[in-house]
């Protein structure tokens, strides 16, 4: 069974960013912050993700017995498909179109289909059910990566008051 939550999480996400980055100057959105990457590089990898559960892991485990499912390099794809060089505005914008079809195909998944099983390279048996959970647990991680990425420069501008926070 799905959580409630999973399908308004993942419906809302584009919309979320989009909000959030609303009228941020695009160097801010560029700049690397959290491991070398920038707000830009977040989106870039929400939509990239997006294609590989949705398109990828999913729809082979629905179609084929036990697929192999293989770990991803999330810099290396996102360089490969020229997401980097999108816009992110035009990112956000496709993904918010995307999503409601998606969720919409895998909210009539029955039990069975649910339960069918891949082979993933370090996670071991993952079920469709799995992945769509972690799917929306992925856009809620990357949600606040690109909050605290925001909120970084913030920091040196802050006095005292740093101490209301664990800094």
């Amino acid at each position: 069974m799905i959580h409630p939550t999973v399908f308004n999480i993942l419906n809302s996400t584009a919309a979320t960013l989009d909000e959030m980055l609303a009228d941020y100057p695009a160097a801010v959105i560029g700049e690397p912050h959290d491991e070398g990457w920038s707000v830009h590089h977040v989106v870039a990898h929400i939509v990239d993700v997006d294609a590989v559960i949705f398109d990828d892991r999913i729809h082979r485990i629905l179609d084929e017995d036990r697929p192999f499912i293989r770990s991803i390099d999330p810099l290396a794809r996102m360089q490969e498909r020229g997401l980097l060089d999108r816009d992110v505005c035009e990112m956000l914008e496709a993904l918010e179109t995307r999503r409601p079809e998606e969720c919409a195909a895998l909210m009539v998944l029955t039990e069975e289909q649910l339960a069918r099983t891949g082979e993933h390279d370090e996670a071991g048996p993952i079920t469709v059910s799995d992945l769509i959970h972690q799917w929306a647990y992925h856009d809620l991680m990357h949600l606040k990566q690109a909050a605290s990425i925001l909120q970084a420069p913030l920091v040196a501008g802050m006095g005292n008051t740093r101490k209301f926070y664990d800094l």
